[in-house]
């Protein structure tokens, strides 16, 4: 057995996503095998879990007593699993159908302890995309990656089953135990893993829908940053026991860094002094012990400008203070709009674009430009003074904001960035608001977007990444701009707006047509009448670029007649036609055309005379 997927459940409304693609997976099914481990959902649930296991092959049922957590049961799926890899799975999630079969491999071939596969979320399309940017074989030993090999700290990878019960490595288990995933993950770093990153294929989708256990952290203050302290706590006490062992002392500083800075900092935002002040008390309490306790200053120095100024206020314990000055930065966000796209002449689609900087209610970042051309933080009397000058000197970091297009794959939602140059602009003159753009250029080559690979066929939604000071937000591309259209060697391929405004593109005619996206030239067309038999005629296109000559067979309808063989024919420097021939009776007919799925106007209308000569006009 290659792999064992372990999916604790209780009282779960569905298998169906997770048994679907556990069905679709290419690992022939004898070489993989699922255990359900049930936390106690009750007999009629347990019942429905017997039918699933009793008709499903290499499918096993743990029936467990009641626990309120998923670390028990993965711990007993551990227990009993029989592959040599293990992968812990949620009930409601689903893999990619390369997965396992990827997965194995790739860790076989490297010898892995665990693999991280590609990850995507369904309410973050930026999730985790600075991780799986290449394939790394040995991620620990790779130092120019800087991030913690284990990131993110879900255990939804392939773990070397021997090795976790070598080690005696399992999950916390309790009622309620938050980030039991981090602990498992802390402790299987703590054991000096070897961890391979497959980036190039997808491998396992969470799927983040209605409310979850996790969904509930932070809902309590208190508990949010008492499990913290307990992260930070357990980070010191594995992955810092040994400061003289290299590999040991990087881990212990990647993953204290990261709970600082993605997790703690972040967190005494806005929200957190939004909480009521009696409830707020002990996790300042707990934060201030955090800083003092667990995270050396010298850490401070590598956070975000606007991240170091909340971190000097909190050493300080200037609770009020850290509070005015976060709801200065609240929801600051960067949207973009695209001012223009086209397609190359070699089928890559160029999209450019432009970011502009916001906080909440729309207006500029509390930003001011300064007699020598710098940029300074805008702040009231009492906080300018109470933080050292390099703390509200920003120049720096605002012109290192960045941008980077994606595009996400609305069938499955996987996200490939994209290559991007970008360029900062910053306006306004000395003592004005400083009003921050990034101006981006990306190329969309869909024969390899896939780290190398090509895109599937479908619609793929174009979104960017933006980053200001620490902030990180990938949202829609917004457009105005008119739907652009490619036939290449055949394929067609449209960039478009949607309904809601945005910049996606269409491989293959899924949503949007060839025809109706480049439109009909009716005034240039032309018909041959022949005497005995079916008239020709030839329609161009509109806006077509064409990449090698392409000619797509599909057909016609001359309203309320049936279908007619018609013919697409397009080749570089030339307009691309549609053309065929006509049988019909004299009168007036709108023209459909049937290229893929089904048919879309022309918006020509054919006139038929008694001599039977065609006629064309726009409609």
């Amino acid at each position: 057995m290659k792999v064992s997927v372990v999916v604790p459940t209780y009282r779960p409304q569905h298998l169906d996503r997770v048994l679907d693609s556990l069905d679709a997976q290419t690992l022939p099914a004898g070489d993989h095998e699922l255990i359900l481990a049930d936390d106690g959902s009750g007999e009629d649930h347990v019942a429905r879990l017997r039918e699933v296991a009793a008709r499903r092959a290499y499918t096993r049922l743990l029936e467990l007593d009641h626990t309120g957590w998923p670390g028990h049961p993965r711990n007993a799926g551990l227990e009993a699993a029989q592959g040599e890899y293990v992968l812990f799975m949620d009930h409601d999630d689903e893999l990619y159908p390369e997965a396992l079969a990827a997965g194995y491999a790739y860790a076989s071939a490297h010898d892995a302890d665990v693999l991280a596969g590609k990850e995507t979320r369904t309410d973050q399309a930026k999730w985790a995309l600075e991780v799986y940017t290449a394939n790394r074989p040995d991620a620990a030993a790779d130092r120019d990656h800087g991030r913690h090999p284990l990131l993110p700290t879900n255990p939804h990878k392939l773990y070397r089953r021997r090795f976790l019960l070598e080690h005696g490595i399992r999950f916390p288990e309790g009622r309620r135990v938050l980030w039991e995933d981090v602990f498992f993950n802390i402790d299987v770093g703590g054991h000096r893993p070897r961890v391979a990153i497959l980036a190039e294929t997808p491998f396992y989708h969470w799927v983040r829908g209605g409310r979850t256990a996790s969904s509930s952290y932070g809902e309590d203050l208190e508990e949010f940053w008492y499990w913290l302290e307990q992260i930070f706590a357990r980070t010191d006490e594995i992955l810092g026991a040994d400061p003289d062992e290299e590999a040991l002392a990087r881990q212990h500083e990647q993953m204290r860094w990261y709970q600082f800075r993605h997790r703690m900092m972040p967190n005494l935002g806005a929200g957190f002094f939004a909480a009521p002040p009696r409830r707020r008390r002990s996790a300042e309490e707990i934060a201030g012990r955090i800083l003092a306790e667990r995270i050396p200053p010298r850490l401070d120095a590598d956070l975000p400008v606007r991240l170091r100024a909340r971190a000097h206020l909190a050493r300080a314990g200037e609770w009020e203070l850290l509070g005015e000055l976060c709801a200065l930065d609240a929801e600051l966000a960067g949207v973009s709009s695209v001012e223009d796209t086209s397609w190359n002449a070699d089928g890559t689609l160029r999209i450019e674009a432009t970011a502009r900087w916001t906080v909440r209610g729309g207006g500029p970042p509390p930003l001011v430009r300064t007699e020598d051309g710098g940029i300074r933080l805008a702040l009231p009397t009492y906080l300018h003074e109470a933080l050292p000058e390099e703390l509200q000197d920003v120049t720096a970091e605002v012109h290192q904001a960045a941008s980077a297009l994606a595009v996400r794959s609305r069938a499955d939602g996987v996200t490939w960035q994209l290559p991007t140059t970008c360029e900062v602009e910053v306006a306004g003159e000395p003592g004005d608001a400083a009003e921050v753009t990034v101006r981006a250029v990306a190329e969309l080559d869909p024969a390899t977007a896939a780290l190398g690979r090509p895109l599937g066929a479908g619609v793929w939604d174009v979104g960017a990444r933006n980053e200001l000071f620490g902030v990180l937000n990938q949202r829609g591309l917004r457009t105005s701009r008119p739907a652009r259209v490619a036939l290449v060697d055949g394929e067609t391929r449209v960039a478009y707006r949607t309904g809601s405004g945005m910049l996606a593109v269409d491989l293959g005619q899924h949503t949007r047509s060839l025809i109706g996206s480049a439109g009909t030239r009716a005034a240039q067309a032309r018909g041959r009448h022949r005497r005995l038999g079916a008239d020709g005629y030839e329609i161009p296109l509109g806006d077509l670029t064409a990449v090698g000559t392409s000619e797509l067979d599909g057909s016609v309808v001359l309203q309320p007649l049936e279908e007619q063989p018609a013919t697409i024919t397009a080749e570089p420097g030339g307009p691309a036609v549609l053309s065929g021939r006509l049988r019909a009776r004299p009168g007036r007919y709108r023209m459909l055309a049937r290229f893929s799925g089904r048919p879309v106007d022309t918006k020509v209308v054919v006139t038929v005379g008694k001599d039977g000569r065609l006629s064309f006009e726009q409609g």
